[in-house]
């Protein structure tokens, strides 16, 4: 199963949670289950609610009886250090996965705002961050992604907002340096809804859980749609949408061209492209400009692995630059069974099956009876079908 947020109107934790919480059927049960993990202080509550005349789910954390606030949060609260907000989570009755993934979210959220203010981390205080309802939010949001277990998690680029924002800190620009830095490898915008869309809480989530952002997602196999409502009254719809797929492969396919390299050299950096685990690796005979002979050498590999096997092929190439795709594709169900003594691979899937057998399996056996290929191939055949 595969989640794709859209986050043309940004993202916070509360319109997270209210998405999230949106594709579950049994709400009641899953808002039982979430005032039980014993967030302090905290009710989590959800209600109907409309944003643009359309219908969605909107995630309200009580702190004693009452929505808690930023302006209230400078005078009866402190600000948290990340030793205290981790503190707090690990004391939740909360499973295992769900404490890591939080404290993991803050980590990040920590680390942004020490950059922000040029500080260590150990030393950074949270303020709205390290409110009753902000890790309200963020524990509800990993709870509910470990409740939903999805394949794969994309996102579309963020709509951060624009004008200033009034914090802690006073009156800062949006989006907020924190904001700003847990962002950075991701793509976002700027709007002309003068409000902050993306909070730091909303970009923490994203940037944990979401492997791939992009304004093309393969959504021709949605099978439900969640809605997250927001509490700001706004000239657009607020709110964010989850779309969940099933999940189709998505890879990432690294490709460049190769003019000042032997054969032998190419051939060298492939090898050792699948020797990393490369997906594929495979060269093209091509002509450059000026009728130069070249090579187009592609890898594909897992989305998220694909810096790793960019550094490689800086490291075996001598290329300036790679192109980078991130396409889908159809797969058959492969595996690999043994019958009478022979391996064979077998797949299927989309109607069809396919199997052959396991080469490296044919040509032991050639070299062990002096045979050639074709009449090992035959003779495993046979035995394989006895």
């Amino acid at each position: 199963m595969q989640l794709y947020f859209e986050c043309a109107m940004g993202a916070s934790g509360d319109m997270l949670a209210g998405a999230l919480l949106d594709l579950l059927d049994d709400k009641e049960a899953v808002l039982a289950a979430l005032n039980g993990l014993s967030l302090p202080h905290t009710v989590v509550t959800a209600e109907t609610a409309t944003a643009g005349g359309i219908g969605g789910t909107h995630v309200r954390m009580l702190i004693d009886g009452a929505e808690e606030t930023p302006d209230g949060a400078h005078t009866h609260h402190h600000g948290r250090r990340l030793e205290e907000v981790t503190a707090i989570i690990d004391g939740l009755t909360a499973p295992v996965p769900v404490k890591e993934d939080a404290k993991a979210i803050y980590t990040l959220i920590a680390a942004a705002e020490a950059a922000a203010h040029r500080q260590p981390v150990g030393e950074v205080h949270f303020h709205e961050l390290g409110m009753w309802d902000a890790i309200a939010d963020v524990t509800v949001c990993a709870y509910l992604m470990h409740r939903l277990q999805p394949d794969a998690v994309l996102a579309s680029p963020v709509n951060v907002g624009n004008g200033t924002v009034h914090c802690a800190h006073g009156v800062l620009p949006v989006p907020t340096p924190a904001t700003e830095h847990l962002l950075r490898g991701i793509p976002y915008y700027k709007s002309e809804i003068e409000t902050e869309l993306c909070t730091p809480t909303g970009a923490a989530i994203l940037k944990y859980y979401v492997q791939e952002f992009t304004d093309t997602p393969p959504l021709g196999g949605t099978v439900r749609t969640g809605i997250g409502t927001g509490t700001k009254q706004l000239p657009q719809a607020n709110l964010l949408r989850v779309f969940q797929s099933e999940a189709d492969e998505r890879i990432a396919e690294l490709a460049c061209n190769i003019d000042d390299m032997t054969g032998e050299e190419a051939a060298f950096a492939a090898e050792r492209m699948m020797a990393a685990g490369a997906l594929d690796c495979f060269i093209t005979p091509s002509f450059m400009k000026k009728g130069r002979p070249a090579y187009l050498l592609t890898v594909l590999c897992r989305p998220d692995e694909r810096e790793r096997f960019a550094a490689l092929l800086f490291q075996h190439t001598t290329t300036l630059g790679i192109r980078l795709y991130l396409p889908s594709r159809y797969t058959l169900h492969r595996e690999q069974v043994e019958e009478n003594g022979v391996l064979i691979k077998r797949a299927k899937g989309y109607g069809t099956q396919t199997e052959k057998l396991e080469f490296e399996a044919v040509k032991r056996y050639a070299l062990e009876q002096d045979i050639s290929l074709f009449e090992a191939r035959r003779r495993l055949t046979e035995q394989a079908h006895q």
